[in-house]
């Protein structure tokens, strides 16, 4: 039988996953936003035009719903979230200049499994075997993609992979005050505590961008402000276990904008991972959906 989501009542799972792919769809955006930015940009200015142009973003929905509908429960664990998420960002960020723009996707696909038992430990979930199939089979797509680049294990391998962690705890935050916030809230305080941790570590290095940059800066405050909010929507309506595995699907994203923007190749080998990848998900989804309408006709 399946439960609803700890603490909140709420457990739709095609809804949190259909919110958890467009969240894969932005972020894939956003990261090859990045990686063009990153060859004029460092990345804590990168993070903090982010930041910027998100809080841009917040202000007429934070003026129609009015401040005094925020809650103010809960802060210190706001600004845990807000520290976590940045040092994930950062990382994720500073790992594409250090190694390929595939390499570092599918290392931060371990995220998933971070994710699982930050959820487990912290926030009471009991996900089913199916779910736990869906992350091993999804980690087995992503070593199957990034096979050769074991040979020679780097910096920025670990950066990656301190990013998969650093959101793993992050995103269990997130599914933790979404059981007494609303979207709306989640998304003020993290870009509001964020904010002057950017501004700290960017001042040294910052310049104003020239404002033939803007446009592009524009859209990629557009696509990461857009992937932020439909990840905080998915954790939202189902159990963190569920939709995480999700963002396994940003791959396929990837190689396409990779294809179309920058012109790489995508090795065969990557399509094989995300077979992989694409499988233990839509399994674990319609288990998870199987398991619900027999619960409603119990």
């Amino acid at each position: 039988m399946s439960a609803p989501a700890a603490g909140t009542g709420i457990h739709k799972p095609a809804l949190g996953v259909a919110w958890m792919l467009t969240a894969a769809f932005f972020f894939a955006g956003s990261i090859a936003f990045v990686r063009y930015l990153s060859d004029f940009y460092s990345t804590y200015e990168i993070v903090l035009i982010r930041q910027v142009l998100g809080l841009l973003f917040m202000a007429p929905t934070i003026w129609s719903a009015g401040l005094g509908l925020l809650p103010e429960r809960q802060l210190w664990t706001h600004v845990l979230r807000a520290a976590l998420i940045y040092a994930a960002m950062w990382a994720s960020y500073h790992s594409v200049t250090l190694i390929t723009l595939a390499d570092s996707m599918a290392l931060q696909f371990t995220l998933p499994i971070w994710l699982g038992v930050f959820a487990v430990l912290f926030l009471g979930e009991r996900p089913r075997w199916h779910r736990w199939l869906a992350v091993a089979t999804g980690f087995i797509g992503a070593l199957v993609i990034i096979r050769p680049g074991f040979a020679a294990f780097s910096l920025g391998m670990l950066v990656a992979l301190a990013a998969a962690a650093l959101y793993g705890a992050g995103d269990a935050t997130s599914r933790y005050l979404a059981r007494t916030h609303g979207t709306t809230a989640l998304m003020f305080y993290g870009y509001v505590f964020q904010f002057p941790i950017s501004v700290g570590l960017a001042a040294p290095t910052w310049s104003m961008p020239p404002l033939a940059d803007w446009p592009i800066l524009f859209a990629f405050g557009v696509v990461a402000f857009a992937a932020q909010w439909s990840l905080t929507r998915a954790y939202g309506l189902a159990e963190a276990t569920l939709v995480g595995p999700v963002l396994f699907v940003r791959l396929p994203f990837v190689a396409a904008l990779g294809y179309v923007l920058f012109g790489q190749v995508t090795d065969p080998w990557t399509w094989i991972g995300a077979a992989l990848i694409f499988t233990g998900t839509t399994y674990s989804t319609r288990c998870e959906m199987r398991e619900t309408r027999a619960a409603k006709r119990i």
